[in-house]
């Protein structure tokens, strides 16, 4: 896949939320979860859950990233 910002090829993997640690005592053991906001609705849509992992894509020379979310709409 080329990366939708530059063009470069992107390495394909895997992508999932993790608490180090250090974190875990200084925040608790809440949960994390990744969340996107869109600019025109300011709608929220969760697209991750820790106990999620899913495709993704990242981009060595620019750090695009992108997730395969299998959140779909709701």
């Amino acid at each position: 896949m080329k990366c939708p910002i530059c063009e470069t090829p992107m390495d394909e993997g895997e992508a999932n939320l993790k608490k180090s640690f250090l974190n875990m005592l200084s925040s608790g053991w809440g949960s994390t979860n990744l969340v996107f906001k869109s600019s025109k609705s300011k709608r929220e849509v969760e697209l991750m859950t820790p106990w999620d992992f899913s495709k993704a894509y990242y981009c060595k020379k620019c750090g695009a990233s992108l997730i395969a979310s299998d959140k779909g709409q709701r």
